[in-house]
């Protein structure tokens, strides 16, 4: 059986093929802080949550980043290329040994 994780995930992913990987690393490390002071922890590479408002609170700490990727001369448009949040519940880790059992493949003809 798989094991089903309530809460929420948000994904931040920065553009580490257009912003140097010494600039990316800097912003990251204030991402991370930031959402950790916020009450998120880390799972993997996700930032987790049980509260229902997680969306709204990952947007609140960008939103409050703002001004220090602007300081290192990026906007966060730029900056972050992926920002997204999903159910905790959704997530199928494909490492795990019974993983098969929940997911259904259809391969499509040519």
């Amino acid at each position: 059986m798989v094991a089903r994780t309530p809460g929420l995930a948000v994904v931040i992913n920065l553009d580490y093929m257009n912003i140097s990987c010494e600039l990316c690393r800097m912003l990251w490390l204030m991402v991370e802080r930031s959402m950790l002071q916020a009450g998120f922890s880390v799972d993997s590479r996700v930032f987790v949550s049980s509260d229902p408002d997680a969306a709204t609170k990952a947007r609140l700490v960008m939103k409050g980043l703002e001004p220090a990727f602007e300081s290192f001369g990026v906007s966060q448009f730029d900056a972050v290329k992926e920002f997204y949040c999903y159910d905790l519940a959704s997530r199928i880790d494909l490492n795990m040994a019974d993983a098969n059992d929940v997911v259904e493949v259809v391969e499509l003809p040519n």
